[in-house]
């Protein structure tokens, strides 16, 4: 079906009547609602996270109407290690050569074998337990900066929702980059889904951390922390990291701006 212009052009001016991502992502949620799907998550995963193992969950956005329960499944039950969409885009970011897909159809996935057994579980179970019939995942970034997507659900059956997507495809794939490229035009827009890495640290490693982004030398730390203390510190928590440098680790709390969150 071809492009809802008139859509769009609203759809852009309201995103640019507010300036923070929720409120650009409720305007979304409007928009996609009014196409007739139920709801949708938004994620982005750095790069910088795949370093250390995929040991952090992804953190998401979701709209009003999106089943909250299903994420607490997800995190609580690891799903992002046997999540498809994030295998592919995995996948896309070791190759950096092959294109975005356009949409990922769990449905059709499922049906033509394309997911493993682990994965088509968590597809189970957003279907069975939280009535997720249907969904599409919208890959939105590219793979050098890290997975970034939004999921957008459906209640439907296959058959209906086979026709809403036809009819709508090429309008919610733009509506969702549009969406991203004016959300997340910043980098630094990007650290709010670093919260998983934020919750791993203590006040104080947070404190040596901010000492030595400031570029401070660990010797001239003060504030009541001894050199011995701090470095020990430290290097706890490279260990935790999988073993990281100190250069490495600094690299990611500069690539996240995770200090000027906290």
């Amino acid at each position: 079906m071809p492009l809802k212009h008139v859509l769009i052009s609203h759809f852009i001016d309201d995103l640019y009547q507010v300036t923070t991502v929720p409120e650009r992502f409720h305007v979304y949620e409007n928009y996609i609602n009014g196409l007739g799907f139920d709801g949708a998550t938004y994620t982005f995963f750095p790069n910088v996270l795949w370093e250390f193992n995929n040991s952090f969950s992804p953190i998401f956005l979701h709209t009003q109407e999106y089943p909250i329960a299903f994420l607490k499944h997800y995190a609580e039950a690891s799903f992002h290690e046997c999540d498809f969409t994030i295998r592919v885009g995995n996948t896309l970011r070791l190759d950096k050569v092959s294109p975005l897909p356009k949409a990922l159809d769990w449905r059709e996935h499922e049906k033509a074998g394309l997911v493993s057994k682990d994965e088509n579980r968590v597809i189970l179970v957003a279907r069975e337990q939280y009535g997720i019939r249907n969904a599409l995942t919208i890959p939105t970034q590219r793979p050098e900066a890290g997975i970034g997507g939004m999921s957008v659900i459906s209640s439907e059956k296959d058959t209906y929702f086979q026709h809403l997507k036809q009819e709508n495809i090429d309008t919610l794939l733009r509506c969702t980059q549009v969406f991203h490229d004016i959300s997340f035009s910043s980098s630094r827009s990007f650290s709010i889904f670093a919260q998983p890495f934020l919750q791993t640290l203590k006040p104080k490693e947070i404190q040596i951390l901010r000492h030595l982004a400031l570029g401070y030398p660990l010797k001239q730390i003060g504030q009541g922390i001894s050199y011995r203390y701090a470095a020990n510190m430290l290097d706890e928590l490279r260990a935790r990291m999988g073993g990281i440098t100190k250069d490495k680790l600094m690299y990611l709390i500069g690539q996240l701006h995770l200090l000027d969150l906290i």
